[in-house]
C-alpha cells in the first residue's frame, strides 16, 4: 500500500483502540464505588443549607431531583451536529468495502402540553436535519440528504405501576428532488411496569419505516441501583449511565456507554448510469457502539458529546437490490439544549 493509505490505516487503528479502551477503563474505574449509599438529609435541614457545597466535603451531596422540564408550553430548543469518517477513499463495488464519510447538523424545538395533569402529557417537537455524504466513489449518490417532520410524544400514567408511551414521527426523508416514497412514519409504543422504586420493565414495538427495517420488538428494563447509576437496557438502544457530579436540584454531569442502530432511508433521484433520472430509495446503515458525557441543567437545558465506532456498514439502492459494503468508521457528535 502507498504511504497515504498506510497512514490512514494506522490512524483508524489508533482511533478504534482509543475509543474501545477508553470505554473499558471508564467502566472498570466506576464500578468500585457504585454501591456507595447517598447521604440522607434530615427533614429538619433548611433548603439553603442543602445547597451549600461546603457541607459536601465530608460526604455525598443531598439527593434533590432535577427538573428536566420547564413550567410552560415551550420546552426549549436543541442543536446537534456530528462527523463520521472511515479514513478511506476506496471505491464502492461488489466484493469491495468502499469509503463513505458523513456530516450532519440538526435543529429541534420542543413543546409540552399537559392534558389535565403531568401524568397525561403530550409533547410536540418539530425538527430539520441535513446529512452530507462525501468520499464515495464507484456508485452515484447525492451529496445532501434531508429529514424534516415533527415528533409527537404521549405519556400517560394509568396508576402507580402502569404507564404507556406512544411516539409517532411523520416526516419527509429525501434529497428534495423527488416525492416518491419520501414520506416516512417512525413509531414506538411501550407499556411500562414499575416493579419497584428502582426498577421498571418495558415491552412494546418500534416501527422504523426503512427499506431494511420494518417492525422490531422493543423491550428491556430501567434499573437505578444507586443515584449514581442508571442502567437502561432498552432495545434497540441500550445504555449504561454513571453520574460523575451533582449540584443538587440544579445540574448533573453523566458519563455513558451504549449501542444503537444507525443509518436511515431516503427517497432520491439517481444521477448517471442506466437509472439516470429515476426515483429510488437509498439506505445507509450500520451498528454503533459509543460513549460520551453530558451535562443536564434544570429546565431541560444542557450539552453533551459522544464518540463511537460504527461497524457492519453498508449502502443499498432499493431498485438495484444490491448491498455495497462500507468500511468501519469512527464518529463524534455533540448537542446543545437551550
Amino acid at each position: 500500500m502507498d504511504e497515504a493509505t498506510r497512514y490512514r490505516f494506522h490512524a483508524m487503528c489508533f482511533a478504534r483502540s482509543f475509543v474501545l479502551s477508553g470505554f473499558l477503563s471508564w467502566f472498570i474505574a466506576g464500578t468500585t464505588d457504585a454501591q456507595t449509599p447517598p447521604m440522607q438529609v434530615s427533614p429538619s435541614q433548611p433548603v439553603a443549607i442543602e445547597h451549600d457545597p461546603s457541607r459536601w466535603l465530608v460526604g455525598e451531596p443531598p439527593e434533590i431531583e432535577l427538573e428536566n422540564f420547564r413550567r410552560g408550553v415551550f420546552q426549549g430548543g436543541e442543536l446537534l451536529g456530528g462527523y463520521l469518517s472511515d479514513g478511506s477513499d476506496a471505491s464502492v463495488g461488489p466484493g469491495m468495502s468502499g469509503g463513505l464519510d458523513e456530516t450532519f447538523w440538526e435543529v429541534r424545538l420542543s413543546t409540552g402540553i399537559p392534558l389535565g395533569s403531568l401524568d397525561n402529557l403530550l409533547g410536540v417537537r418539530p425538527f430539520f436535519r441535513a446529512d452530507h455524504l462525501s468520499g464515495l466513489s464507484g456508485i452515484d449518490a447525492p451529496e445532501m440528504l434531508y429529514s424534516t417532520g415533527v415528533t409527537l410524544f404521549h405519556r400517560k400514567k394509568w396508576n402507580e405501576r402502569i404507564s404507556t408511551i406512544v411516539i409517532a414521527t411523520p416526516s419527509v426523508r429525501s434529497d428534495f428532488t423527488t416525492s416518491d416514497n419520501a414520506f416516512r412514519l417512525f413509531g414506538l409504543g411501550l407499556v411500562n411496569c414499575q416493579c419497584r422504586e428502582d426498577l421498571s420493565l418495558s415491552l412494546g414495538a418500534v416501527y422504523f419505516d426503512r427499506s431494511d427495517l420494518g417492525v422490531l420488538p422493543a423491550f428491556g428494563l430501567s434499573w437505578t441501583p444507586t443515584p449514581r447509576w442508571k442502567i437502561d437496557l432498552m432495545m434497540p438502544r441500550p445504555q449504561i449511565n454513571r453520574r460523575l457530579w451533582v449540584d443538587p436540584g440544579q445540574a448533573e454531569g453523566w458519563a455513558f456507554v451504549g449501542g444503537s442502530i444507525g443509518g436511515n432511508t431516503w427517497a432520491v433521484t439517481r444521477e448517471g448510469g442506466v437509472r439516470d433520472g429515476q426515483s429510488d430509495e437509498l439506505t445507509v446503515k450500520g451498528l454503533r457502539v459509543f460513549g460520551g458525557y453530558e451535562t443536564l441543567v434544570t429546565g431541560n437545558r444542557g450539552w453533551g458529546m459522544e464518540v463511537g465506532y460504527v461497524f457492519n456498514r453498508s449502502l443499498e439502492y432499493e431498485q438495484d437490490a444490491i448491498e455495497f459494503d462500507l468500511r468501519d468508521a469512527v464518529f463524534i457528535e455533540a448537542n446543545w439544549k437551550f
